[in-house]
């Protein structure tokens, strides 16, 4: 219940919505209480609730997602598009705890499609097929499946990338990714996936498909990833000369 003060009653429970996300008790993606618990907890009228939550929707600490309810604002990560970057370094310069559980580890045969990014010729098509759900601070962000050939580094071992995470393990074993060409484009979260994100099927993402290269321009991965549209922002630098 709020106290009689010279603050109106709105900005005392802005400050103590601001305190509750600073102190994480209520954590990133969180849903807060709806409206009407806001209120009885509260003890103060629908408007005042109304203002101060849309207060701090305003100033980033909350969104509103249409017939879901409002949720802690996830802290947005920004990838610069100019270099080669991970996510796992991203994240973890910016004093965040990433994780990745590798869901599935299967050795595949490549099919045309993926034969021909990978540069597989000849009857060896064999290629390490690697699903795995990315975490910061506990919170999924992305499902991720990872394709690289078998003859490359045919010792690569699940247990190896969920100690190490995928690169560092390929450059255990002597295989340098350094660059990589991405695309990206909008698209709706898949049922199985959303279970996964633990968001809902249908909510927008974003689709990142990513060849990667060694330092002998020969494709040592391609990856299909599906993130959460909220949790990321990527910025490019163009040049002076565009039309």
């Amino acid at each position: 219940m709020l106290k009689a003060s010279h603050l109106p009653y709105y900005e005392q429970l802005r400050a103590d919505m601001l305190s509750k996300i600073t102190t994480q008790e209520w954590s990133p993606g969180q849903r807060i209480p709806p409206e009407m618990e806001l209120c009885k907890i509260y003890g103060v009228s629908r408007i005042t609730v109304r203002k101060a939550v849309e207060d701090m929707v305003q100033l980033g600490h909350l969104t509103r997602y249409r017939g879901k309810g409002t949720f802690v604002r996830i802290q947005q990560i920004e990838n610069n598009l100019s270099k080669f970057y991970s996510f796992s370094e991203q994240l973890k310069s910016k004093g965040m705890h990433e994780e990745a559980e590798v869901l599935d580890f299967n050795v595949v045969q490549a099919d045309i499609e993926l034969a021909t990014k990978l540069m597989l010729r000849g009857a060896d098509k064999d290629v390490f097929q690697i699903t795995r759900l990315r975490c910061v601070d506990k919170i999924p962000y992305a499902v991720e499946t990872s394709f690289v050939p078998c003859n490359l580094c045919p010792k690569l071992t699940g247990s190896l990338v969920s100690v190490e995470g995928l690169y560092n393990a390929m450059r255990a074993l002597e295989v340098n990714p350094i660059r990589a060409i991405e695309t990206f484009k909008a698209v709706a979260i898949k049922a199985t996936e959303a279970r996964l994100l633990k968001e809902y099927s249908r909510t927008p993402a974003m689709r990142i498909e990513r060849l990667t290269y060694s330092n002998f321009a020969q494709p040592v991965e391609y990856c299909h990833s599906t993130v959460r549209g909220e949790f990321f922002t990527y910025t490019i630098e163009l040049g002076a000369n565009i039309q």
